[in-house]
């Protein structure tokens, strides 16, 4: 691979000059400047970023750490990073811990998750990133130990337990207040209710505002209309035979998937997802628009997150905007299909 003595010597001029030229510091006469780049060209010459990273203190580079990249969330929040990093001019590397893969718990297996966070940081600072972005597969507290490092750093999907560093989250106990208005404003008052496993803060924060929208319009909350799932298909399944016996006219889930479980047993029975029930789950998972019928659900600011995160991460280093701290908290987005418009023109 050529280098830049190789085209001084082919130019006949200096390194210095070379460097200058490639550099774009200035200085040097449009005849030497059209001549050295003219044989970089012909040469292939392409510039060693990593000793020039050394040389200049700055390497214009985030490193993310993912906790793993198979989860539904994480490749949209990696796209609004990538696509940020386009519009200021960086380029990022990514860390894959395989967290949910490998089964391993940041809590319960705190040992390993300390080490594979050292891990990562370690080789992100040895290759000179200028900041860190910490991507989770879910919203959690990331535990202190993976944040004591000198570097700029930014949680993503996640929270800090430091105020000084950047959470970007999204609000669903929000959207869950306003999927279930949506289904008040549209004549149910019998609304079920299928949530996520207790351990979760998703489960608490939808279950939340799923009740806060039946307290401010009037509606006594029934727990026996709230049955708890586990975010897969069979817990869905399961929760729908419960709840229609018990004559509710819509269901809010807390997740896409177990809402699939919910159309499938309303399948079997013959039930018309739409017309007989009202239906509207949360994610925003591509099988929402293939089902049949298609499915109301909330859409999560993915791509937001990831380049909001960033937006944040690199003003901070570079210093041109007041540093953002503490939790920040984008909106989700109500999107209606036909397992709730077709309720709705039943009624009209």
């Amino acid at each position: 691979m050529a280098n830049m003595k190789d085209i001084a010597d082919k130019a006949n001029v200096s390194i210095a000059t070379v460097s200058k030229v490639l550099n774009g510091i200035g200085g040097i006469s449009s005849e030497t400047t059209e001549l050295v780049l003219s044989i970089a060209e012909e040469l292939n010459y392409r510039p060693n970023l990593y000793a020039r990273n050394l040389k200049k203190g700055q390497s214009h580079s985030l490193g993310i750490i993912s906790e793993d990249i198979t989860v539904f969330n994480t490749p949209p929040i990696i796209d609004g990073i990538g696509a940020c990093c386009e519009e200021r001019n960086y380029h990022y590397l990514l860390e894959n811990l395989r967290l949910h893969k490998l089964n391993i718990d940041p809590v319960l297996h705190a040992g390993k998750y300390n080490q594979l966070t050292d891990e990562a940081i370690d080789l992100m600072l040895s290759m000179q990133v200028d900041g860190i972005i910490y991507l989770s597969c879910h919203s959690h507290k990331v535990l202190a130990h993976p944040l004591n490092q000198n570097i700029p750093f930014v949680c993503a999907y996640c929270s800090s337990p430091s105020l000084s560093i950047p959470s970007l989250l999204y609000d669903d106990r929000k959207a869950a207040y306003e999927a279930t208005a949506l289904l008040i404003r549209q004549g149910h008052e019998r609304i079920g209710c299928v949530t996520g496993s207790s351990d979760s803060i998703h489960m608490r924060n939808r279950l939340t505002g799923y009740q806060e929208a039946l307290f401010e319009n009037d509606i006594p909350y029934n727990p026996h209309l709230t049955i708890q799932g586990d975010w897969n298909r069979d817990s869905g399944y399961q929760a729908a035979e419960k709840l229609l016996k018990q004559n509710v006219t819509a269901i809010f889930c807390h997740n896409d998937i177990m809402a699939m479980g919910i159309i499938d047993y309303c399948t079997k029975q013959g039930i018309e997802i739409g017309r007989d029930l009202a239906l509207i789950g949360f994610d925003n998972l591509e099988i929402s628009t293939v089902c049949r019928p298609t499915l109301s659900t909330v859409e999560l600011p993915l791509f937001d997150i990831g380049h909001a995160s960033a937006r944040i991460l690199i003003d901070k280093i570079e210093g041109t905007k007041e540093p953002a701290i503490g939790e920040i908290y984008l909106d989700c987005q109500i999107i209606e299909r036909e397992s709730t418009q077709l309720y709705r023109k039943k009624r009209a």
